[in-house]
């Protein structure tokens, strides 16, 4: 059968392309969002940044004896994949004919030898390494204060910490603080809450 992507494995011992694909690549990404349940109001979901991405694939890496071998040994392969698994080191896996073309850790890897064959069955899962250098983390700020929501909306002093009284809610306590009640949810993912059902005598985060 034609293969109709190439798939690269660049690790520090070379760069090895399959030679037989997988039937099928795995290429997942989620957000990191929450869902918080609020007394009166309901689920509500509050958008995070977004996941790492994760490829996972199983093929197998033919030998000498393959009308698929292509040259490089199986266990040449695997040699250079476990080295980088055990030294946590990264490889890059750059598939042709997608948006992959990223650095990978190996989170996990497992070889099936047959008997009467040379060839290796392996399936490979991989998380994206996202190398956060100094450039990155400032580009990030300033997005995020960008945004407003690192900008105090208000001159009131805003203490660190309240405790709860009895009667207070999250909208009226981010009335009193943030003279806007739309912000109960600064406090609430703060404090990782859940639901609005405040406890007289609860020590609640109150973030700037």
């Amino acid at each position: 059968m034609r293969k109709t992507r190439t798939v690269l494995l660049v690790t520090g011992d070379g760069q090895f392309e399959l030679a037989v694909n997988p039937p099928e690549i795995s290429v997942t990404q989620d957000n990191k969002d929450k869902t918080i349940d609020l007394l009166n109001v309901g689920e509500i979901n509050v958008p995070g940044m977004r996941g790492l991405i994760k490829v996972s694939l199983a093929t197998f890496l033919p030998d000498s004896n393959s009308p698929f071998y292509t040259g490089v040994a199986p266990e040449q392969i695997v040699q250079a994949v476990k080295k980088a698994k055990n030294g946590q080191k990264a490889i890059r896996i750059i598939i042709s004919g997608s948006d992959v073309n990223t650095q990978f850790n190996v989170s996990a890897m497992s070889e099936t030898y047959k008997e009467g064959q040379g060839d290796i069955y392996i399936s490979w899962s991989f998380v994206e390494l996202r190398d956060l250098n100094t450039g990155q983390v400032a580009s990030f700020v300033r997005r995020y204060t960008d945004t407003g929501l690192c900008t105090r909306r208000t001159t009131r002093s805003v203490p660190k910490a309240v405790t709860v009284q009895d009667g207070d809610t999250l909208w009226n306590l981010a009335r009193r603080y943030y003279d806007d009640g739309s912000r109960w949810k600064d406090i609430a993912l703060a404090n990782d809450m859940y639901e609005d059902n405040l406890l007289p005598g609860t020590r609640l985060i109150i973030p700037l």
